[in-house]
């Protein structure tokens, strides 16, 4: 992954809870994730447990594509409730909690991990969680606050 760029294609958020994460202009990185996202915050209640870890959901735009072509184009930006979809690192399934992402010129997130699929997603198609298995995108938590854009380059470094 090393010098590889990416770019985000759509910044997403939510004042309530499940899917879609509606696109948006811009997003504001804060302390506690994205200002305004039902998921940010100092508690981080998500699946009515807390959870630290996942203030950020990131997927990437080859696993919109993947689904897509699989089901007929029913998933859009935010459909997948993720706050920032990229592009340019394929399906992100080999990034881990051993990487750093920087957006733009300010935000720096910590990754923390795999997202795990969510029957959630079933709403949308019932096969959908079959093919997001393994390529549901990353939890990240903010490590630097800053605004993110569409169009913002994305670089992923090993810590």
């Amino acid at each position: 992954m090393n010098n590889i760029t990416g770019k985000v294609v759509s910044v997403n958020s939510s004042i309530k809870g499940g899917i879609p994460k509606m696109p948006q202009d811009s997003i504001e990185i804060y302390k506690y994730g994205v200002r305004g996202d039902y998921h940010s915050g100092k508690t981080n209640f998500h699946a009515k447990k807390n959870n630290l870890d996942r203030q950020i959901t990131i997927v990437a735009k080859e696993t919109v594509d993947f689904i897509n072509k699989n089901i007929g184009n029913k998933i859009s930006a935010g459909s997948l409730g993720e706050n920032i979809l990229i592009h340019g690192f394929g399906d992100l399934s080999n990034v881990s909690n051993k990487h750093i992402m920087k957006i733009g010129t300010d935000v720096v997130l910590k990754i923390n991990g795999q997202n795990q699929p969510c029957s959630t997603l079933n709403s949308i198609d019932k096969r959908v969680l079959k093919l997001i298995i393994g390529k549901r995108g990353i939890l990240a938590t903010v490590e630097s606050t800053g605004i993110i854009r569409k169009d913002d380059e994305v670089k992923i470094y090993k810590k």
